[in-house]
């Protein structure tokens, strides 16, 4: 299609026709181009620069402060080795020990010197069980019983098989409720019986 453009001078009208414009030429529309197709291949250069920096390793020094390394002399250099080796032959003995599960000196003098309690004068001697329960003196060494209540039913299990045979002896021919009752009325009077030693 061809427009027709009017002019004021009076000149001939020009046609111009709605092509695409070529390439290379000098128009508007290609100079716009070439303009975002430069900014394009900027941004992609410099994307392209990121990603090498970022798949590049960090170099370290570049960030560090120099700081100045103090010289090492041979001799330090020497000692090191050496305290290196003696803490490896260290770790060798103690692995060596564990495996053959052998003691050190101090060690086996630790378990072989141990002093003879045999012959102590605290360990009590007796020769019979009676004796030896006399000796020991256990009521004394026991704090006092702050809780007999807890205790109270086993108590009275020990109190009342000590007491059905000699009462069964006594009065012959009763049941066993009445037998336990009789029980129970000497346990409520009874010393052995905890709360009566509490109320005391």
């Amino acid at each position: 299609m061809l427009e027709i453009k009017k002019t004021n001078t009076g000149a001939k009208p020009r046609a111009r026709s709605r092509a695409p414009p070529r390439r290379g030429g000098g128009g508007r529309e290609t100079r716009r181009g070439s303009r975002s197709q430069g900014r394009a291949r900027r941004i992609a250069e410099q994307e392209e620069k990121e990603l090498e920096k970022a798949s590049r390793k960090p170099d370290k020094k570049a960030n560090r402060v120099s700081i100045p390394v103090p010289k090492v002399t041979e001799s330090e250099l020497q000692r090191q080795r050496e305290a290196e080796q003696a803490q490896i032959l260290k770790r060798a003995e103690e692995a060596k020990r564990r495996q053959s599960r052998t003691q050190g000196e101090e060690e086996y003098e630790k378990i072989v010197l141990v002093a003879n309690t045999n012959r102590d004068d605290s360990i009590i001697e007796a020769r019979s069980v009676e004796d030896a329960i006399a000796q020991m003196a256990v009521a004394d060494s026991l704090p006092v019983d702050r809780h007999p209540e807890r205790r109270l039913k086993a108590l009275f299990k020990a109190f009342e098989e000590a007491e059905l045979p000699r009462l069964k002896e006594e009065k012959p021919g009763l049941t066993h409720t009445q037998y336990k009752d009789m029980i129970w009325k000497l346990w409520k009077k009874s010393p052995d019986n905890p709360l009566n030693q509490v109320a005391e």
